[in-house]
């Protein structure tokens, strides 16, 4: 299962660096890093490719718990490694979010209860047609 997740782990790492350069370029112009931040932007990487290439995957594919708990724990997780790469980015611009956390929170919540919804509506209209492409032979 580890090897499973290795590449997607790897892609998710390598876009979320490529993808905050470039961020980085069009919002802040030149600016030159020192090699401590540089391994802050390689953290937010490395926290983005956990969430997104390896947890998500394995909670919505591979776990059996119910959606309601696959729910919070991706809404909880998700909101915590969010504040620590925004954090991680710049403390000035945490200070400037922490009076949204709360919505911030509940927003996250939403979002994942809205795309499970849709999620689980397109995976049961796929299973179904799959079903029924089996039936008809």
């Amino acid at each position: 299962m580890l090897k499973q997740f290795k590449l997607p782990f790897f892609q998710t790492f390598s876009a979320t660096l490529i993808w905050i350069l470039i961020l980085i370029s069009v919002f802040l112009g030149d600016v030159t890093f020192s090699i401590r931040y540089t391994w802050n932007l390689v953290g937010i990487s490395a926290i983005f490719a956990m969430i997104f290439g390896v947890m998500y995957p394995a909670l919505w594919n591979f776990s059996s718990i119910k959606a309601i708990s696959k729910i919070i724990i991706s809404s909880s997780i998700n909101f915590v490694g969010g504040i620590i790469a925004v954090w991680l980015f710049s403390p000035d611009m945490l200070d400037i979010i922490r009076p949204w956390i709360i919505l911030i929170a509940i927003a996250t919540i939403l979002g994942h209860i809205m795309g499970f919804y849709f999620y689980s509506k397109w995976d049961n209209e796929k299973k179904s047609d799959e079903l029924n492409k089996l039936l008809r032979k």
